[in-house]
């Protein structure tokens, strides 16, 4: 049950998110400009990948950046580049999965990478939304971008085709769709944000974050951004009851709870996180990193512990790192997704040239 959530004070722009599901791990990635991708596809090899014969889509990353990934090294769940666009995605609950089609193929999680990668505005992002066959292979997603002038906009599937929700006052975002979402938080209009008490678990989340973004944007919370930030947050967070515990215990697949809070503070190049197994704020900070095409994919294991500024904790990547986060994070999905299929995962980072 995620929940997205963007502020502005005119001076500041950030974008934030709760990310809730059934486990915390994962790694923040710096994705090197300058390299030649293909998405993956079900017809991609090691010989095909470059050629026409594959039909995935075809780029060459023109902006570094640092994303979650917790499904596979190129497939995040949110990041920001060097240019300050930013990106955070839901689950979207009203949607059905939609199948590959033609070429230019690219699925929920790599379209992520796709945008970061290409694109230094959410403008860009809009006009080029037609560009790829899109396709949700295992999620149905939607998607909340920001960029540096403040600019935002969500992207979701509409008759399974991307369409954006281009409304200046669509500051946050949870789980059903987005026009649902906005429709039913109309009937809070005028509260008080703190007495929305969550009894729906989707509406209700995203009624109360719309409620609390919008207040924090037309100036009638004047905290710092960051404070008020992790405040809605915290405030629509996903919390783990005993008795949703005791009734896992033994089931395999544990109940979802919000297991990272992430800030992308575009204005500042950095971003501010926490999980749900380290309370601590900590901060990368974009600007001290190396993005460039020959320098090497660095990783920070989410599951540390630590504070403040992590930025120097980066260890240089390895193969390793994306086998241990694919076998560990589809080991509950194993027959939807068997080995075979986990092990392409793997190898295909080490696929991908830098021009």
């Amino acid at each position: 049950m995620c929940t997205s959530v963007k502020l502005t004070n005119h001076q500041e722009v950030v974008l934030a998110q709760n990310y809730d599901f059934y486990y915390g791990h994962g790694l923040f990635i710096v994705n090197k400009k300058g390299v030649r991708k293909t998405a993956l596809t079900d017809n991609l090899t090691e010989e095909n990948m470059y050629s026409e014969e594959s039909h995935g889509a075809k780029w060459v990353s023109l902006y570094g950046s640092v994303t979650f990934n917790q499904f596979a090294r190129e497939l995040p769940t949110c990041g920001m580049n060097e240019a300050g666009l930013a990106i955070v995605s839901m689950w979207h609950d009203t949607v059905q999965k939609t199948e590959p089609r033609g070429k230019n193929q690219i699925t929920e999680l790599q379209w992520i990478q796709q945008q970061l990668d290409c694109f230094s505005s959410v403008r860009e992002v809009i006009d080029n939304l037609d560009s790829t066959s899109f396709s949700a292979s295992m999620y149905p997603m939607h998607y909340h971008l920001s960029d540096k002038t403040g600019k935002s906009v969500l992207v979701e599937l509409v008759q399974g085709k991307l369409k954006a929700l281009d409304d200046p006052s669509l500051c946050a975002c949870s789980n059903a769709g987005i026009v649902q979402s906005i429709e039913y938080s109309q009937k809070y209009l005028g509260q008080d944000p703190a007495k929305i008490v969550i009894k729906e678990p989707i509406l209700d989340r995203a009624a109360k974050a719309i409620q609390m973004a919008t207040d924090y944007n037309q100036g009638l919370q004047p905290q710092d951004i960051l404070e008020s930030t992790f405040h809605i947050l915290d405030s629509v967070s996903l919390k783990i009851g005993f008795k949703a515990l005791f009734r896992w215990i033994g089931q395999g697949v544990p109940p979802s709870q919000t297991v990272l809070q992430a800030a992308f503070h575009i204005t500042q190049q950095k971003i501010y996180f926490r999980t749900s197994s380290n309370k601590n704020i900590r901060e990368i900070d974009l600007s001290l990193l190396d993005f460039s095409a020959h320098s090497t994919v660095r990783v920070y294991d989410v599951e540390s512990q630590g504070k403040g500024d992590i930025t120097g904790e980066f260890h240089d990547y390895t193969p390793g790192d994306n086998a241990d986060l694919v076998t560990k994070s589809y080991a509950p999905v194993k027959d939807q997704f068997p080995e075979e299929a986990q092990r392409e995962l793997i190898r295909y980072p080490e696929l991908l040239r830098s021009v």
